[in-house]
């Protein structure tokens, strides 16, 4: 967005659920237990109640009653979360489960867009627009994560190389704060430069103050390192990437776009190494040039996805890759899964068609996507190392994508069997992201902060952003530590590369991730985001603990 001197930096928050009763948290152990835990592994946690709500109103009704008596709030979604964001510590965990209303689509001249409850899971979101021809692109790996959640965590995921992450794609937002009130913003509304404030008028007439953070953040399109920064800053960005430190989001409106006619999905298996990365770069490339040109006939990937040698012997060994039907070559082969968008429509019988007459000979035609995208393939690898998956072949192209999917649950299962000989096995698992030409650097830092330290890992990610997961495979309590020091490494050399370590998983509770951010950003930039916090919640009440560090109550 650009400065726009006659710009509004204040908005009115309205009073919803007055008159109703407020509901009672439910302190059940039995239902409770289920709320305890989410995707990081981390050990269960505990609540000092559980509330579903049902509508907005009955939320507001309850925070407003709960207001000034020190009731900390966890929001929380499908508890996805990587960073141990969504287990509670104490708190009443506020539910949006029951929120998954998804309104009528909205067409006008600038697009279409759909608001959807912040319990909405994206897969059902997906199928809903779908229907009427429409996609959502920001869909993290795993679609059953809720719409509230990743907007939270700013989440990306596969499609982030060509549409971008969260962000860009949430037009609105509507939010209960700390007092019950909710706030409803639509991007463009209230925006206001760095040292100026946002001013937020209560139901009650108070006002919040909101301070305007002026840390500068990298240019890249994929981080989620805390609250959000941008000169000007718009107040929706404000909410997205906070982790649900600053309020409870209820819904969200998102920016949709027609369907692509055809997509082709695929698997390359490539030696380990520079050579997977050399042609992850060059798919990358060649799908830059498409878009920058409008070549019809270019290869426009909107997914690169990277599983290196070692991920790829965690699913052989579970029985994941007989159960998918893939045959690497042996040896340290690694694999890529890419999505091929196709201009056109075209049937499955056509495709192959294609693909077999370039296979026999008419290598370099460079007619259309495809047998260009086959031509960059085959100075890689040979023909019998490629799968692809054809138009309507969902069932195959799910598989394809498993063998990235399955990795990480994988890696969950393995230290979970480590647990039991040591209950301090713990996930250490990073979330990097660099400019995608400095991606081998960042492999090869991977490989050496590891091996030097003499620690099993995997690494896997998103190679068309240069955004990797290493992942540690720790046996002990000593070599947890080793693999924390590790990532903390890696941290400064994602950081001197000029990324980032923090891309898409937030930090959560993760205390290393938290101080992975105060290496990042600095004291200051932490300062900044506490005076945030502080204003826009200033009793405490949302999410302690999460993102910034936890002070004693």
């Amino acid at each position: 967005m650009s400065y726009v001197p006659e710009r509004a930096t204040q908005i009115r928050a309205r009073a919803v659920g007055e008159g109703l009763v407020p509901p009672t948290s439910s302190v059940d152990p039995a239902i409770l237990v289920a709320y305890l835990e989410d995707a990081s592994g981390r050990p269960r946690g505990r609540a000092a109640g559980l509330l579903r709500p049902v509508s907005e109103a009955e939320a507001g009704a309850f925070l407003r009653s709960t207001a000034g008596r020190r009731t900390r709030i966890l929001p929380q979604g499908a508890r996805t979360s990587l960073t141990g964001g969504a287990i509670p510590h104490g708190e009443v965990v506020v539910s949006a489960e029951r929120w998954t209303g998804i309104g009528a689509i909205q067409r006008d001249a600038a697009g279409a867009r759909v608001e959807a409850g912040a319990g909405v899971r994206l897969r059902e979101l997906q199928e809903a627009v779908a229907a009427e021809g429409y996609f959502y692109p920001p869909v993290p790996t795993y679609a059953e994560a809720s719409l509230g959640g990743t907007v939270a965590t700013n989440a990306g995921g596969p499609a982030t190389f060509k549409y971008g992450t969260t962000r860009r794609w949430v037009r609105g937002v509507a939010v209960l704060l700390f007092n019950g009130d909710l706030l409803e913003i639509e991007r463009g509304q209230v925006v206001a430069r760095p040292g100026e404030r946002f001013r937020i008028v209560l139901s009650d007439g108070r006002a919040l103050a909101v301070p305007v953070p002026t840390y500068r953040l990298p240019a890249l399109e994929k981080i989620s390192a805390g609250y959000h920064a941008a000169d000007p800053l718009d107040l929706v960005d404000l909410f997205v990437g906070s982790e649900g430190t600053l309020g409870l989001i209820a819904r969200v409106t998102v920016d949709l776009v027609e369907r692509p006619p055809a997509v082709v999905t695929g698997l390359v298996f490539v030696e380990a190494g520079d050579q997977g990365l050399g042609l992850a770069a060059e798919l990358r490339e060649a799908a830059r040039a498409t878009r920058a040109t409008g070549d019809p006939a270019g290869p426009d990937l909107r997914a690169i996805e990277w599983v290196d040698s070692r991920s790829l012997a965690l699913l052989a060994r579970s029985g994941d890759l007989d159960r998918l039907r893939l045959r690497p070559p042996p040896g340290g082969s690694g694999g890529l899964i890419f999505d091929l968008e196709l201009p056109a429509a075209a049937t499955e019988g056509d495709l192959g068609e294609s693909v077999s007459a370039w296979a026999e000979g008419s290598r370099g035609m460079g007619g259309e996507p495809l047998a260009r995208l086959l031509d960059i393939l085959a100075r890689h690898a040979d023909l019998d190392c490629i799968e692809l998956a054809m138009p309507g072949d969902e069932r195959r192209a799910r598989a394809l994508r498993e063998a990235r999917e399955a990795v990480p649950s994988r890696v969950n299962e393995l230290l979970a069997e480590r647990r039991r000989s040591d209950p301090a096995v713990r996930k250490v698992g990073g979330d990097l992201i660099v400019p995608a030409e400095a991606l081998p650097d960042l492999a090869r830092a991977c490989e050496e902060a590891f091996s030097r330290r003499g620690l099993d890992f995997a690494v896997w990610g998103h190679v068309a952003d240069g955004n990797l997961h290493p992942n540690a495979l720790p046996r002990d309590a000593r070599e947890v530590e080793a693999a924390e020091d590790a990532l903390l490494d890696l941290a400064e050399v994602a950081s001197r590369l000029g990324g980032c370590p923090l891309s898409e998983h937030g930090v959560g509770r993760n205390a290393l991730k938290q101080e992975m951010l105060r290496r990042f950003l600095g004291d200051g930039a932490i300062a900044e985001m506490w005076a945030v916090k502080r204003a826009l919640d200033p009793e405490g009440r949302f999410a302690p603990g999460v993102l910034l560090p936890r002070l004693e109550d």
